[in-house]
């Protein structure tokens, strides 16, 4: 030190104030790539809408998933179907033409245009009722969330599952947008396009596109002569949302968006059986079937939405109007033998009308409330199910109107601990009408209504411990709607809801300056009135039942060890039990029927062990930037029904990515592959009266290249 003040002094007071400066500026310069450099290799903030505001994923006391589009792409995660990849404790069965979501064991397979699911999909806030329409791919997402557990407070449609929510993009005045182009095995060409900018200065629209098609099948269907396992067949979709902003105060946005989905898969029989039809059917290979009707499933879909935001000062104000249009073509050899025994051909049409009204607390208000009222008016009908070449022909509809007024609030109650309050009450009208022709001869119209109204709740108390931890406990309740079998003969068959009382502890927290992200809960379910799919031959029918109970634990992690390094991992061990179900139908391998008491069974897709881990390394090299992508997914097995016969094995799937992107990040190579291992489980199972076992694989490896270019 006394060298230096000597220097000092030696020095002139300009030659002084210069050395201090550059010396300042040297110090900033240093501390500020410290600083940097530290951010940089920190977790980014991730921000979710769980209770309908922008709040961090680490503040919300709910267990809730959140996918980014970044982080989906670059774990294979292109469609619903694939979120099973990266949400541990998630299941989703491709029944028939369905897309049945399954949370912690929590699901339906309930079959038919107006059988609503248990884990509700929301798309920019709108409900999508439709169970054929849930299964799509992914077009211009900034992110996925999913919500475990009951949502029976915010939620326009109450759950007993959860909540997938899909949030797209708001367009930008920035002129920008994005292009790609695909190809991968199977002959697959895919191609999807994305552009946004403002129209005027208070005006921003954009527009995106995607296009998909399947040229080679998976297998073949060795009576038709036509290949199997076509999952894309000239599909495509347009969605396109418009930001208009008159005011600092108010924002509104009108959304539309069309889709085609076509695709063709048989199923076929289960090995090891002979088929009781024809008595010489069997297995006939990986993807193969022998069935003679050439299923199809063929989806167009339809809705536009009016989102109007109101900051009032005192209140903000959200109003969603929505419409939802669903037209299904379905054909199905459910015999899957070449003799025409079950033929089915079910094409569908539903719509309905959604109005909900949310109003808020202001941000900076201490106790954060919301307040609001949901309708909903929908239309679902069969035009008509004709079985066996009009030997049976079914006419059957439903008409289900919805209101209902909810609100929730979190109360500060001691320095750091909230409490949240929150109810809805909903009531319920449907009327069912529907008529049946035997062999030309009118069997008669038959009428039927119903009506239940329901109180559903949550509590919750959390507190912080620091500002990186936070833990929780909470108590909900949440109920799935009733209704009516739609493929019913001579008659009316309807179910009622079923409620879940779910309790949960949990926390989340962070460590190691925001460089790792560790969630966890543990949650015990009571589960009552289940709403019970029973296959029967020609179809499906539903009725309440069983009493069960599910019980586990889950785990979430995100590190970020370096700032080219991501890893994540995630882990959910479930014990679901039937504990009342002692009469429960079964059904053998070649379709005999009979009864079992049930109780002590597991409960239908609920694995003991669900789990995912990645990684993903970002090289910088002179000529751009490489990273390299690895994906890894464990389920443990499940069955598929109550009578704990036909199974999902267990199994895991590798995926995997090698993306180049150019210095000015402009330019994009990626190539990719997915189930690399080609491990072999199932899309769905399904025990047929009657008819014997029948299935449909999941897809086989898969992989192909992918050009990115955005302007």
């Amino acid at each position: 030190m006394s060298r230096l003040r000597d220097l000092l002094r030696f020095r002139s007071r300009r030659g002084s104030s210069q050395l201090l400066r550059s010396s300042g500026l040297i110090l900033s310069a240093l501390l500020m790539q410290t600083v940097h450099a530290q951010e940089a290799a920190q977790l980014e903030q991730v921000t979710v809408t769980a209770q309908k505001r922008t709040e961090r994923l680490q503040d919300v006391p709910i267990a809730d998933s959140a996918i980014s589009a970044a982080d989906a792409l670059n774990r294979g995660v292109t469609d619903t179907t694939a979120l099973q990849m990266a949400v541990p404790g998630l299941v989703i069965n491709h029944t028939a033409n369905e897309g049945n979501i399954f949370i912690r064991g929590v699901g339906t397979n309930l079959f038919g245009p107006s059988s609503e699911q248990t884990v509700a999909v929301y798309v920019d806030g709108v409900y999508m009722p439709s169970p054929e329409a849930n299964l799509f791919s992914f077009n211009n997402i900034d992110r996925v969330e999913v919500l475990k557990g009951p949502q029976g407070t915010l939620f326009g449609r109450n759950t007993t599952g959860g909540v997938v929510q899909i949030i797209t993009r708001d367009p930008s005045q920035s002129v920008s947008g994005d292009v790609s182009l695909g190809y991968a095995n199977f002959d697959t060409v895919s191609a999807q396009g994305y552009v946004t900018g403002g129209l005027t200065e208070n005006l921003a629209a954009d527009l995106a596109v995607m296009y998909d098609n399947q040229g080679k099948g998976w297998g073949s269907n060795f009576t038709t002569g036509r290949q199997n396992g076509i999952m894309a067949k000239d599909n495509y979709a347009l969605r396109s949302k418009w930001k208009f902003s008159p005011s600092e105060s108010t924002i509104i946005r009108v959304l539309v968006d069309y889709s085609r989905q076509y695709s063709k898969f048989d199923y076929q029989l289960v090995p090891g059986i002979v088929s009781p039809v024809d008595g010489k059917s069997r297995y006939p290979g990986p993807y193969n079937a022998l069935g003679d009707l050439n299923d199809f499933e063929l989806v167009k879909e339809k809705g536009a939405s009016l989102q109007i935001e109101q900051d009032a000062q005192v209140v903000r104000i959200v109003n969603i109007l929505a419409y939802r249009h669903t037209r299904v073509g379905y054909v199905l050899d459910q015999d899957d033998t070449p003799v025409v025994a079950a033929d089915l051909s079910l094409p569908s049409l539903a719509h309905n009308w959604s109005e909900e009204l949310q109003v808020y607390s202001p941000d900076s208000s201490r106790i954060k409330w919301m307040l609001g009222g949901f309708y909903f008016d929908a239309f679902a009908a069969y035009t008509p199910v004709n079985i066996d070449d009009g030997f049976v022909v079914i006419d059957d509809r439903q008409i289900t109107r919805s209101k209902a007024g909810f609100g929730q609030a979190t109360f500060p109650i001691l320095d750091g601990t909230n409490l949240t309050l929150g109810a809805r009450y909903t009531s319920e009208d449907q009327d069912f009408s529907g008529s049946t022709f035997l062999n030309g001869t009118d069997l008669g119209t038959f009428t039927s209504s119903q009506s239940f109204s329901k109180t559903t709740w949550r509590a919750a108390l959390d507190h912080h411990f620091s500002q990186d931890i936070m833990g929780y406990i909470s108590a909900n309740r949440g109920f799935k709607s009733g209704g009516y079998n739609m493929i019913t003969v001579a008659g009316t068959n309807s179910f009622l809801p079923e409620v879940l009382d779910a309790y949960e502890v949990g926390v989340k927290s962070e460590w190691l300056d925001h460089r790792i992200r560790v969630n966890a809960a543990a949650f015990l379910y009571n589960y009552k009135d289940i709403q019970i799919e029973v296959p029967i031959q020609g179809g499906t029918t539903t009725v309440n039942g069983p009493k069960a109970r599910i019980k586990g634990i889950e785990a979430e992690i995100q590190a970020k060890p370096l700032e080219q390094l991501t890893l994540t991992g995630g882990i959910t061990y479930l014990d679901g039990k039937y504990t009342d179900y002692p009469d429960a139908l079964a059904i053998g391998p070649l379709g005999q029927s009979g009864s079992v008491n049930a109780t002590g069974n597991h409960t239908v897709a609920s694995p003991k062990v669900t789990a995912n881990a990645a990684a993903a390394y970002l090289f910088t090299l002179p000529a751009g930037k490489i990273e390299p992508t690895v994906n890894i997914s464990y389920d443990d097995g499940f069955f598929f029904y109550a009578d704990n016969r036909l199974a999902q094995p267990s199994y895991w799937l590798l995926n995997t990515s090698l993306t180049w992107y150019s210095t000015d990040d402009k330019w994009s190579v990626r190539a990719w592959g997915k189930n690399l291992n080609n491990a072999v489980y199932y899309a769905g199972r399904s025990e047929q009266g009657g008819l014997g076992d029948a299935q449909r694989q999941a897809p086989p490896r898969t992989y192909g290249v992918t050009f990115r270019v955005k302007f």
